[in-house]
């Protein structure tokens, strides 16, 4: 009985010596399985910002260039093309122009047709006393936009034909030139914007003397 005894407690030092050994198997083998339990974490992503939403009352739209052509800053476009055409510059006036020619062409057009009804409506013994005396005062502001436009677009439809002939496209430059005739009051002399025209009408024309 003694010596069984003995016999097991001889065999405790092994059996602790095997169970070390396997919980050793044990973690070793759950390193090699699940790498990612000891990988480090990853950063989180910066998260995007939410657009801002309008404010209040306000309707989302396109917004209007600050170097769109406008009554407030026509006159310093206008001078500021002069400036470039007596450096000999055509691709920066030209472009500053056309820009000019296409508001004042519909600034015209606009008033023009309000003027003929605004003068119908005057004249209508249906209209009231309070509707033509408001009507009068727009007509008045009508009367002093017309004559600037006018001489702005015939000026601007002259330098435009002008450039053209300097830049070589002959077929834009008799466009606006014959444009130029339309519009201006005829003048006998030689540096009206009429005979200037005419002379350059006639040099793309190819047409020897004048006439």
């Amino acid at each position: 009985m003694q010596n069984f005894a003995d016999q097991i407690k001889g065999c405790l030092p092994q059996r602790k010596a095997m169970l070390v050994f396997f919980s050793l198997v044990l973690i070793l083998a759950l390193i090699l399985w699940s790498p990612t339990l000891w990988a480090a974490p990853e950063k989180e992503k910066p998260t995007k910002k939410p657009a801002q939403s309008p404010a209040a009352g306000v309707t989302p739209g396109p917004s209007i260039k600050a170097s769109a052509t406008n009554d407030s800053n026509i006159n310093a476009a206008l001078k500021r093309a002069d400036e470039m055409m007596k450096k000999g510059e055509v691709d920066g006036p030209l472009k500053i122009l056309v820009s000019v020619y296409e508001y004042s062409k519909d600034v015209l057009f606009t008033v023009k047709f309000f003027q003929g009804h605004y003068e119908k409506a005057v004249n209508d013994p249906t209209t009231s006393q309070g509707e033509k005396e408001e009507i009068y005062i727009k007509l008045k502001r009508m009367a002093q936009l017309v004559p600037k436009y006018n001489n702005i677009k015939e000026v601007t439809t002259y330098n435009l034909g002008y450039l053209y002939a300097k830049k070589g496209d002959a077929e834009k430059a008799r466009k606006f030139l014959t444009e130029v005739l339309e519009l201006t009051l005829f003048s006998t002399k030689k540096d009206s914007i009429s005979m200037k025209a005419k002379a350059l009408l006639l040099d793309l024309y190819g047409l020897e003397g004048e006439f």
